[in-house]
């Protein structure tokens, strides 16, 4: 009797399907995700992304205003007042932008490390510039120092890239190869050049950082 209660189990039970074990996450994998999750995360946080775009554009305005200006025939030969004070205003308004920027992102460029690094990296050729400036100001003529001008600042431009988006690097190559490029050029390209580079160069950046890095 049990032997057959057995067997009437047994058929009313069916074969048994044999449950395959899920096969475990490779270690390697995980590990490999979440390094390079600290990885990103540690290339943001050295990444300067409060370039502001509305900056950059006006920025370029006031260099294509200074352009202007210089071509007017009673204006041309104080050139270096036109352009200083177009430099002046320019970052005085990027630094405005700038710090309403990092403040949308919860920070400040007082107290940003990564801010602080740009600043530092991007004034050496500011302060080359000014020195090459006053030293040859009267033994070189205007469309040399233009050219020195742009060549430098896309030099800082360029540096300031390696820590934050790749079109200010973009940008700062751009300048580089303008300032090489016055520098050989007739001096009646200089100001067209000077209006190409500190105008039409700020703006494009300035429409692309607006466009795809959130203003």
């Amino acid at each position: 009797m049990g032997k057959q209660h057995s067997i009437v189990v047994a058929m009313v039970a069916g074969p048994q399907t044999p449950i395959e074990p899920t096969p475990p996450t490779p270690i390697g994998a995980s590990a490999a995700d979440n390094l390079r999750y600290i990885r990103n995360t540690i290339a943001a946080a050295n990444t300067f992304t409060t370039i502001p775009g509305k900056g950059c554009i006006a920025m370029g305005i006031a260099g294509l205003l200074a352009a202007l200006l210089e071509t007017l025939p009673g204006l041309a030969p104080h050139w270096l007042p036109i352009w200083l004070t177009s430099a002046v205003v320019s970052c005085t308004v990027a630094l405005f932008f700038m710090e309403k920027k990092a403040r949308r992102q919860g920070m400040s460029l007082l107290t940003a490390a990564v801010a602080q690094r740009f600043f530092l990296t991007l004034a050496p050729a500011f302060v080359a510039g000014a020195i090459l400036t006053v030293a040859l100001r009267d033994q070189i003529g205007r469309d040399m120092i233009a050219g020195i001008w742009v060549l430098l600042y896309g030099v800082g431009v360029a540096t300031c890239g390696v820590f934050s988006i790749p079109i200010v690097l973009i940008a700062g190559l751009g300048f580089m190869g303008l300032g090489t490029v016055m520098l050989a050029a007739p001096p009646d390209w200089t100001t067209a050049m000077l209006a190409l580079g500190f105008g039409g160069i700020h703006i494009a950046l300035g429409v692309v950082i607006a466009r795809d890095h959130g203003g």
